[in-house]
């Protein structure tokens, strides 16, 4: 008897939902909108703020690898939440 929610975007499975809802698509767009099937990948993850340290110990935005561990912990803990 409970409401069955979506998963978060987030996550994978959220992510590629809201790609092939129309999550992708903006107004701005106009009549030129058009669906692109895809697989999941990180392109569809929402921003987010992540930093490592360098070298010298100061914080950095994380790209390449360090960036994919951070939308990965994110997504571990937000699908934890989600169940």
């Amino acid at each position: 008897g409970r409401e069955v929610l979506p998963p978060p975007e987030t996550t994978a499975l959220g992510a590629l939902l809201a790609h092939i809802t129309g999550g992708h698509l903006s107004a701005d767009d106009g009549p030129s909108r058009s669906f692109q099937p895809m697989n999941v990948n990180f392109g569809l993850f929402p921003p987010i703020e992540a930093s490592v340290p360098n070298a010298k110990g100061k914080l950095k935005p994380a790209k390449g690898f360090d960036r994919k561990r951070a939308l990965s912990a994110r997504a571990l803990a937000d699908v934890a939440a989600w169940v």
